[in-house]
């Protein structure tokens, strides 16, 4: 098989290997050589017409395309998101109808971890040292570093880790309530045993407020504060830390693994360094695994709202009631409305040079393929960005498009687990929960897999099916989640932003 033809009315396929001029392949004649992943005509698109893939609009085709020239950024124009082009969100009337039903297995899955006392359920038993402010970034990793590099004993669940971040202070208020939010929620997540919050003293978002938030987030948690100044300095603070924080790690390593199942995950959904396989290989494998997780009572998250844009025709579709049908349209168009705001063109910012080079030529191209990773259970809640998961089944959380920033809200959302597709490759993985990293095609999964858990290029190769891979993702959830360390874990990826929303003051 050399291209891939998704949609019943689409008018384009997907080059499978590089195509070459003279080539017959789905029946077309193709005109040009087509880069690998990127998209020839398989009908004629006279200029100002739809480009359709997925059975959606991706653009609008800028010349008269014939059939089996290359389609990409060159003659095609994305309509969403475009300030540099008019000030209006477009409203594009589509079928967002999408009949397909939930996938599910017989199999049910038995896991183990550390059961909370408010019944939430961890994957990791970790300590977590973490700052109130930028101030405090290398006292927390000294503290944490000066633990792990000494004899202290310590399990690959059950270890000391941290995070760096730039934000703290010189904030406006929604941004610093924006922050606390994010640290209170990664400190109370169940892979978080005890925490260690670290402040300058004279910063907006202070140590000791914070603590106390968390606190009340989780009261069966051991939460430690103290302020540099008040210890006298940087070496002071050290050694203070490394104190606390060996108790925490004795502590912890007292706690024993117990049973859970499906119905205790918490799955994140990401994907980044997207290409043209992407939507087409790991995303709607994923999408099965989070079918699965949801038909048998566990939680997923679907966020990355920029992500979104040009597909929220099809998620409204799936929202359980009219109000989160509206609340979907509005977080999504509400998002574009500050990119068109700007005065912006968002291609170069989202899809990015990368997505592009691999075959995306529009946002819409990239949402489309991206919403394939929530499956297709119904929309549950709609959540601010880092705000608790309280619902089983799927949630949209409204975040950025960018892999780290998104990723930390998922945790500070409750996220005890990720899966994280790709299609370039990316390293990125959390500090404490783990992050797996499936790959869209065979060559990023060979070429990084130093970074990379599955080859998702099974698919494209055509040794597995989409449901195939699926399976294998709800079963290495179960093996990364039973212990066994991600490849992010074992590269120490501790990798946590927080999406700012102002600009510092």
């Amino acid at each position: 098989m050399k291209g891939i033809h998704v949609g019943a009315i689409d008018n384009v396929a997907t080059a499978i290997q590089p195509l070459h001029k003279g080539d017959v392949v789905l029946d077309v004649t193709i005109q040009e050589d087509i880069p690998k992943g990127h998209k020839f005509a398989t009908a004629q698109i006279p200029k100002g017409s739809p480009v359709i893939k997925y059975d959606s609009h991706i653009g609008i085709a800028e010349v008269d395309i014939e059939p089996g020239q290359w389609v990409h950024v060159h003659n095609i124009e994305g309509e969403r998101g475009r300030g540099d082009v008019d000030s209006l969100v477009r409203n594009i009337e589509q079928d967002g109808s999408r009949n397909k039903a939930v996938e599910h297995v017989d199999t049910k899955y038995s896991l183990t971890g550390y059961r909370r006392a408010d019944g939430s359920f961890g994957f990791r038993n970790h300590i977590l040292v973490i700052p109130s402010v930028h101030c405090a970034n290398k006292v927390v990793e000294r503290i944490a570093n000066g633990v792990m590099y000494s004899d202290a004993n310590r399990r690959e669940d059950t270890k000391v880790v941290y995070v760096s971040h730039q934000h703290g202070c010189s904030e406006l208020s929604y941004d610093a309530d924006q922050t606390t939010d994010v640290i209170v929620g990664t400190a109370a997540n169940p892979n978080v045993y005890a925490v260690l919050l670290v402040g300058l003293g004279c910063e907006v978002v202070q140590a000791e407020e914070t603590a106390k938030k968390i606190k009340a987030r989780a009261p069966y948690k051991r939460v430690e504060f103290f302020n540099i100044q008040d210890c006298g300095g940087t070496d002071k603070s050290i050694k203070k830390g490394m104190e606390l924080v060996k108790e925490m790690l004795a502590e912890a390593l007292k706690e024993e693994r117990s049973a859970g199942d499906l119905t205790d995950v918490v799955l994140g959904t990401e994907c980044g360094g997207s290409d043209s396989f992407s939507g087409l290989s790991a995303n709607p494998a994923l999408g099965v695994a989070s079918d699965i997780v949801v038909s048998q009572g566990g939680a997923v998250i679907l966020a990355e709202t920029t992500e979104l844009i040009g597909a929220e025709h099809i998620l409204a579709q799936r929202g359980i009631n009219t109000e989160v049908k509206q609340a979907i349209l509005d977080t999504i168009k509400g998002y574009e409305k500050v990119v068109l705001d700007s005065h912006a063109d968002i291609r170069g910012a989202n899809p990015s040079p990368g997505n592009i080079e691999g075959g995306l030529s529009s946002i819409e191209e990239k949402s489309l393929g991206c919403i394939y990773k929530a499956g297709n259970s119904a929309v549950v809640a709609v959540k601010p960005y880092a705000a608790p998961i309280t619902d089983k089944g799927l949630t949209f959380m409204n975040t950025p498009g960018n892999d780290i920033e998104q990723l930390s809200g998922m945790v500070a959302g409750g996220c005890n687990i990720c899966v994280f597709t790709t299609g370039r490759g990316t390293p990125t993985g959390s500090p404490i929960t783990p992050t797996i990293k499936i790959a869209s095609n065979t060559y990023t999964f060979e070429n990084m897999n130093d970074s990379i858990d599955l080859n998702g290029g099974t698919i494209i190769d055509g040794s597995k099916t989409i449901k195939d891979v699926g399976v294998e993702i709800v079963e290495a959830i179960v093996t990364y989640g039973n212990g066994e360390m991600t490849k992010a874990e074992l590269n120490e990826q501790n990798d946590f932003s927080i999406w700012r929303l102002a600009t510092t003051v």
